[in-house]
């Protein structure tokens, strides 16, 4: 390298030093970091913008005026935002352009030093070789004879090879075989836990209804007891009441009378006061006296008894309100009990309905024969049911077809595999014969050279035969590589090229089978929504199961139960499923104005239709109160008094 490329080399090394890349690369890490949170912003103040554009939308027209200068500010802001973002990226990309402005390319510094190290490495090769050549003149016939020897243990390598491709067949074959045993084990288990499934089910599903029925006639029963109990309760409270009223009239009886005495109590004692100086009125006074303590005997009898009758009937009231709520707080545990029992029941009301889901996806998943299609004494079957079965016995068809294209495939991949090994180690052996090759060419030229140089022209008649005997022997086994790499790679395309068909006809098959996912999912809904009248109940059948949540999702409907949710709008799915269970949450009342309303709005001639009958009843109320007013201003007029 020059003294001006020496320092041209210096200052591009000096520039990019200052311009330190490192930390240039840090910098615009956080940058980007920075413009990423912008964009994510940007993209929520967007849809921020787009909500209340779609609510100034439905805003009335005579509103739009006071909504409008909160949507334009809105705009504004979201506008001076994109202005800020703008003008920070401008300013980044200044600031970059402006650090690699005047930065030199480096790529010709790069390939000048690559060149300059590519011919120190090949001057010192040169070196070497040059040293070693008359020790590989030497060694010749040697490796001639070493050749030989690996060309025979390559023979006998081939050998090899070919009897491990039959083991490794014989190897294969017998672990599909023992595959198929265990996946035969497999279904012969799953099968056998279904059946017990179905018959814990319907055990529990006897037990659940047996229990309903007996807590039917518990509730029966107690509600004829608590009749029974209730009329007693009120032939008691009437009869406690009689004797209130009885009592009642006693107790006023006895005040009534307890007045009177209490008056002529105050008449005798008048007439006492009058007869005191008396001395012949004592004998009367005394028995004035007596019948005083005997009336006020009887009255405090008569106001003991009273409090005693008004302690019992304040006993007698609390006994019959604890009763009372003592039955009411039994009642109240067997509507509880009875409503739980028919909320038990409704969870098993569906149990046809998943029983039949069952067995279609048993069907589509192990056997055509499950369905029994050759029972000629079945029910009556419809068009659903005969569309069902064509279903199941194509979906059938389509997985024979995708097993068998995934043995293939997976038979294909080994043998690509298996080539592609024979390839690279072929293609290694040919790289080191050929640089053998290569080699001794080049030495026996120049043992050549050497030896016309010193020997005499009879060695070098007698060396050329043997040199060119050794290149040909050489050069024809490098075409014989060569040829063998050539078939070798033909093979392989064509072998990635059957992968390739095999790979886009498994995912035809893949597509066909998410298809026909869709249209069984569909016939199931319209079997259930159609065929709950004209259909009879179906049996039973080996797969069937009685809880209300089944798990159906095995290995087969589950991958395609998931790929075939993925197609569908999970956002939309999601509002759906959202509004459903909203509207479910609701009142009847609110429940029936929703589905009013709801038809009212997806309809434009509901829409009509109900404007113009609210037109048509405002004008009625207009014209109503107009003749009102009317005819109540001819009637003040008539009533009038005429003018003198």
């Amino acid at each position: 390298m020059s003294e001006i490329e020496a320092g041209v080399l210096a200052g591009a090394h000096s520039y990019w030093q200052a311009v330190n890349l490192t930390g240039l690369l840090r910098d615009l890490d956080a940058t980007g970091l920075a413009i990423v949170d912008n964009q994510k912003t940007s993209l929520q103040e967007r849809r921020k913008l787009a909500e209340k554009t779609k609510e100034f939308r439905t805003v009335p027209d005579e509103s739009k005026a006071v909504e409008f200068k909160p949507l334009l500010r809105a705009y504004q802001n979201e506008i001076d935002a994109l202005t800020k973002r703008m003008k920070f990226a401008e300013n980044e990309f200044l600031r970059l352009f402006k650090s690699l402005s005047e930065a030199p390319d480096p790529e010709p510094f790069l390939a000048s030093l690559g060149d300059e190290r590519r011919q120190r490495q090949g001057r010192a090769d040169t070196e070497r070789e040059c040293a070693r050549l008359s020790a590989r003149a030497e060694l010749l016939a040697a490796e001639n004879a070493e050749l030989r020897a690996k060309k025979r243990e390559a023979d006998a390598q081939t050998q090899r090879l070919e009897s491990l491709e039959a083991s490794m067949d014989a190897m294969v074959s017998a672990q599909v075989e023992q595959r198929d045993h265990e996946l035969r084990a497999q279904h012969e288990d799953l099968v056998q836990h279904l059946k017990t499934r179905e018959t814990d089910l319907q055990r529990q599903l006897s037990a659940a209804t047996r229990k309903l029925t007996e807590a039917q006639q518990t509730q029966d029963s107690d509600e004829a007891e608590r009749l029974t109990r209730a009329q007693s309760n009120d032939r008691e409270l009437i009869g406690k009441l009689a004797e209130l009223e009885i009592l009642q009239s006693d107790y006023d009886h006895a005040t009534a009378r307890a007045a009177d005495l209490q008056s002529q109590n105050a008449k005798l004692r008048a007439e006492i006061t009058a007869l005191a100086p008396d001395t012949e009125g004592a004998e009367t006074l005394a028995e004035y006296r007596r019948r005083v303590r005997e009336l006020d005997d009887e009255t405090t009898r008569l106001f003991a008894a009273l409090e005693s009758a008004d302690a019992e009937l304040a006993l007698h009231r609390s006994q019959s309100e604890a009763a009372a709520g003592a039955r009411d707080e039994q009642a109240y545990a067997r509507d509880e009990e009875l409503r739980r029992a028919r909320a038990e029941l409704l969870r098993y009301a569906d149990y046809d309905e998943i029983k039949r889901d069952l067995e279609i996806m048993k069907s589509v998943e192990f056997a055509v024969s499950d369905w029994g299609l050759d029972d000629a004494s079945d029910a009556p079957k419809t068009g659903t049911e005969s569309l069902e079965r064509l279903l199941v016995a194509r979906n059938k068809a389509l997985e024979n077809r995708l097993t068998d294209a995934r043995n293939e495939l997976t038979q294909s991949q080994d043998d690509v595999q298996q080539l592609r090994d024979r390839a690279s180690v072929q293609d290694a052996e040919l790289q080191r014969t050929s640089a053998l090759a290569a080699r001794l060419e080049a030495d026996l030229l120049a043992v050549g050279t050497d030896t016309d140089a010193v020997q005499s022209n009879t060695d070098d008649i007698e060396l050329k035969p043997t040199a060119s005997g050794l290149l040909d022997i050489v050069t024809g086994q490098r075409d014989r590589f060569r040829q063998r790499n050539i078939e070798l790679e033909d093979e392989l395309r064509v072998q990635a090229a059957a992968a390739t068909e095999h790979g886009r006809q498994a995912e035809q098959t893949k597509q066909d089978n998410v298809r026909l996912y869709e249209e069984v999912k569909y016939l199931r809904s319209y079997a259930t929504r159609t065929g709950e009248s004209s259909r009879p109940t179906p049996t039973p059948s080996k797969f069937s199961t009685a809880a209300h949540h089944i798990d159906m999702d095995t290995s087969v409907d589950a991958k395609y139960k998931t790929m075939y949710e993925e197609s569908l709008n999970p956002f939309h799915v999601f509002h759906r499923r959202e509004t459903t269970r909203r509207v479910r949450s609701m009142g009847v009342l609110d429940r029936l104005i929703y589905m009013f309303s709801s038809a009212v709005v997806g309809s434009r001639r509901a829409r009509m239709i109900m404007l113009l009958y609210v037109a048509l009843l405002h004008l009625l109320v207009m014209i109503t109160l107009y003749r009102t007013m009317l005819q109540a201003d001819e009637g003040s007029f008539e009533r009038a008094p005429p003018i003198a």
